[in-house]
């Protein structure tokens, strides 16, 4: 490819008018070497900036993998050594990422741009403009000599900063942890404060994962030293003599971080300690702005350095100052010779890296407490997204054990099989990250939300991916008794063949978690949302269930999705990404969410689908036993049919009607849906209200084949315009008719809406709820039913038929309402 680019170039200076101009070419061994001298006439110097004569010689050298890859630009002279993105005194740094900054389209031409462009900027002494990174200085580091990674900001430790003494130097100590040839750095410590933790009883020299700790000085210097530091540490010390740092203070420094390193190792009984390594801080970094944040190399002492400040260490302990004095001389002859190896330093610290899920949704995950249930195909991934995302605690929870066909689509090894899955799983993750043990939990997670005395979970996330209805419906009972201190919860599951998959989020104070929410999916995504839901619905809903269900295993295996782990890993990922996505949203701050999450070639549904529902009013009714859910549909319907009897037939006319919904054994709940208004054939007054039976059992059924008999008939309402929310006897003794045997259910919940003039035109003009007295009444025993069950007189009043407006009649009943529904009934 080297002779596509020469004749690239001779093209370029035909036509330049001898504004390019080849001078010659030779092979090496880095490639091909064109020595090319361009017309850079006009450009002016500023400031500091480099000096262009009106034409400058170049080397270009070009490989066998032009045009893929940029070439490299030389100069022949040293009259630019020290200028930024200037490295081994002639090398021109063009391109900070060449992978994104060279076009190969562009060939020679875009390459001979960019020069000219660089050398304007170089003039100008813009290359590192304000606001703009800044090119770290160029260490000649290597592998060999080691690594570390550095973790904690340095922040206003430098000498240069605002908030401290301000001076040409300054001295602190890494303090770290260390494995082989690796170091990483996890805070900086003054030399008193690294004395009081070593010497400390109680200290423990290693981690918690067992990794030595280990001690080095970092050394800030208010200047910068060059744009190549030196490989001799003659050189080094020199210039950091010129910046403020005695040779004797750089022994001084490297000795008390030995005497550390030598502490920690004999309490950890270590064989082979960490290279001694010396850091430098210059103010050579910019994230933005003009504010200089420093620069951190390594330095790794040879092995002769090594013995050198050992012998240091030791005599300093000693009453001989000519053996002091001795190995002192010795030492500043070894700074006089020796070589430098630079450690690779690996930047981790937030104030000088931009975290590459910056602005991203998942970025809320940073710092969090998050409780995972369930870790399997939807868990497992969905965990080691929150362990990369940055929380800072993560405890992952399951009782079940690898077995060797799960494999197939979770994250386990073959040698994980018999194990359980929540340690095997939390010892994974824990490698991703070295400042974060992930916890396991590995009982039945049902027994964290069970039991005296259970609080809401003292986390920031609570993710259930179990796809188990137990688990769900303890974290519903669970939640109710305190939904407003618990954290956001996200349910998740996925369809029967793992094409489809639903992520539920319920924020702190939300009415319902994933088992309402579970509900209320299967309710309404038949009705006005069917379009848009019904494949999801027919997936985790059908009607009729399905009968035959996938066994991986013989025997008491459970029940599972088909699907591989393509599908599970893309859906756990769409999934959590979409419902993260609603819980980091200032958009809608809907209290619960559904997300349908669909994966390309599904058959019916694209893309994602999202149900919103507001709080319903909550409640317990006055026996303490269940939890009444009124939804915001059922109150509107309420209030619509209060304001058009109120237009129809007077405002002191009560009215009323069924309530249709279900009750749930498990949570202790009552979902009310929906309230309908008065058949036709009831009896309506200002001081009696009687409902009728027309038409009744048809809406009720019609509801329950809507919602595969999810919703049926749960009670009665009524209202008492501007009078008390109580009972009245009559009222107790038509509810008691209606739980008998010979009535509708062993239990109905009788609902009453009134209040004082005030309350009840509140409600009538604005919405603001009325009194509402809520009962579930129970069905009473033989001797009950004859105490309480006496018949009732109707009184003599004005009343109107149900349905719309007709004219009133007189006391069109002889016999009391529910004497005449269980005539209907019979």
């Amino acid at each position: 490819m080297t002779e596509r680019a020469v004749t690239q170039l001779h093209e370029l200076a035909s036509v330049s008018d001898g504004a390019i101009e080849v001078v010659g070419s030779w092979e090496t061994k880095a490639g091909l070497v064109v020595d090319v001298s361009l017309d850079t006439r006009g450009i002016e110097t500023k400031g500091q900036g480099i000096k262009v004569r009106n034409r400058e010689r170049f080397q270009f050298v070009i490989d066998d993998a032009y045009p893929y890859r940029p070439p490299w630009v030389w100069v022949s002279h040293a009259r630019w050594a020290g200028t930024p993105h200037v490295q081994w005194k002639r090398h021109l740094c063009l391109y900070a990422a060449p992978s994104v900054e060279w076009n190969p389209a562009e060939g020679m031409r875009g390459l001979i741009e960019r020069l000219m462009s660089w050398l304007r900027a170089a003039a100008e002494a813009t290359l590192d403009p304000d606001g703009q990174p800044l090119h770290p200085p160029v260490t000649y580091s290597s592998a060999d000599a080691g690594q570390i990674v550095v973790n904690p900001d340095v922040g206003e430790l430098v000498p240069w900063g605002e908030t401290v003494v301000p001076g040409p130097t300054r001295l602190v100590y890494a303090w770290c942890e260390h494995a082989g040839q690796r170091i990483d750095i996890l805070e900086w410590l003054t030399l008193e404060e690294a004395y009081d933790r070593v010497l400390a009883d109680d200290f423990e020299p290693r981690d918690a994962a067992g990794r030595p700790f280990y001690v080095a000085p970092l050394i800030l210097v208010s200047d910068e030293l060059s744009m190549e530091y030196p490989n001799r540490a003659s050189a080094l010390a020199e210039s950091l003599e010129e910046f403020g740092v005695p040779r004797d203070e750089l022994l001084r420094a490297i000795t008390s971080a030995g005497r550390f390193n030598g502490a920690i190792a004999e309490l950890a009984s270590l064989e082979q300690t960490a290279p001694v390594a010396v850091l430098l801080g210059t103010p050579a970094r910019r994230v933005s702005g003009t504010r200089r944040l420093a620069h951190i190399t390594a330095w790794r002492i040879d092995d002769f350095g090594e013995e050198v400040t050992g012998l240091l260490r030791r005599v300093g302990r000693l009453d001989d100052d000519e053996l002091k004095e001795q190995v002192r001389s010795l030492a500043h002859d070894w700074l006089g010779f020796a070589d430098i190896k630079w450690m690779v330093v690996h930047e981790n610290r937030a104030e000088l890296t931009n975290r590459r899920d910056q602005g991203s949704a998942a970025s809320w995950l940073h710092g969090k407490r998050v409780l995972m249930l369930g870790c399997g195909a939807l868990g497992a991934p969905i965990a080691e997204h929150c362990v990369r995302t940055g929380v800072r605690a993560l405890t992952v929870a399951d009782n079940s054990t690898v077995k060797p066909g799960i494999l197939l689509r979770q994250p386990y090894s073959d040698a994980d099989i018999g194990f359980n899955k929540a340690r095997q799983l939390a010892r994974r993750l824990t490698t991703l990250r070295r400042d974060l043990t992930v916890e396991a939990f590995t009982s039945n997670v049902i027994t964290l939300f069970t039991g005296e005395g259970q609080t809401s979970p003292d986390y920031d996330l609570v993710i259930d991916a179990t796809a188990d209805i137990g688990v769900r419906a303890a974290v519903e009972a669970a939640r109710a008794r305190q939904r407003d201190q618990w954290p956001p919860l996200i349910t998740g599951l996925f369809g029967h063949d793992a094409v489809r998959a639903l992520g539920i989020l319920s924020r702190p104070g939300a009415t319902g978690a994933g088992h309402d929410v579970l509900r209320r999916i299967a309710v309404d995504g038949r009705g006005a949302a069917a379009g848009s839901w019904r494949d999801i619905v027919d997936d985790f809903f059908p009607d009729p269930p399905r009968t035959e269900m996938f066994f991986p295993e013989p025997g008491c295996s459970a029940p599972t999705f088909t699907g591989s782990a393509i599908q599970t890993t893309a859906l756990a990922s769409a999934l959590f990404w979409a419902t993260i996505s609603e819980l980091a949203s200032e958009r809608r701050k809907d209290p619960m969410v559904a997300v349908a999450v669909r994966l390309p070639g599904a058959e019916t549904g694209v893309g994602t689908s999202r149900f919103y529902w507001p709080n319903d009013h909550v409640t317990t009714d006055v026996s303490g036993r269940y939890e009444i859910r009124l939804s915001t549909r059922a109150l509107a319907e309420m209030r619509a049919e209060t304001r058009r009897g109120a237009r129809a037939r007077g405002q002191e006319v009560e009215t009323g009607g069924m309530l249709l919904g279900s009750f749930d054994e498990a949570t202790g709940n009552l979902y009310v849906d929906a309230a309908v208004g008065p058949s036709p054939d009831s009896a309506l007054s200002a001081v009696y209200f009687d409902h009728g039976t027309a038409g009744t059992q048809e809406l009720i059924e019609h509801h329950r084949a809507r919602t595969a008999n999810r919703v049926g008939f749960v009670g009665m309402w009524h209202t008492h315009p501007y009078g008390r929310a109580q009972p009245s006897p009559t009222d107790e003794a038509g509810m008691g008719w209606i739980v008998s045997p010979s009535g509708t259910g062993r239990r109905a919940l009788m609902c009453i809406l009134g209040g004082p003039p005030p309350r009840w035109n509140a409600w009538y003009e604005d919405g603001e709820l009325p009194d509402v007295y809520l009962r579930v009444v129970d069905r009473l025993t033989e001797t009950e039913r004859r105490v309480d069950g006496r018949p009732q007189v109707i009184p003599d009043a004005a009343y109107y038929p149900g349905g719309y407006f007709q004219p009133p009649s007189e006391s069109p009943h002889s016999l009391s309402w529910w004497q005449q529904a269980l005539r209907r009934l019979r």
